[in-house]
């Protein structure tokens, strides 16, 4: 599940937002092209991408708000692998 959601990390379009971030069944339920995702997944690996920048860099979550998201997803990614 994770490799999937990473793997959509540059999908844009709010027509694609309940596909990769609420899942399939919330994706059919609006009109959407599921994507192969469980509920929530999305949320999830948002998450512990979250979890390992903040562990990366030491900042709480109120001091990483501004920072760039492709930072926060590099960093993040480079801790995980």
């Amino acid at each position: 599940m994770f490799a999937k959601v990473v793997s959509g990390l540059e999908v844009t379009g709010m027509r694609n937002f309940a596909a990769w971030v609420h899942g399939d069944a919330t994706a059919a339920r609006f009109g959407a092209t599921p994507v192969g995702l469980p509920t929530g997944a999305g949320y999830a690996v948002g998450n512990r991408l979250v979890d390992a920048y903040l562990s990366a860099t030491g900042r709480t979550a109120a001091e990483a708000l501004p920072a760039d998201s492709r930072e926060v997803v590099d960093t993040a990614l480079d801790r995980i692998r």
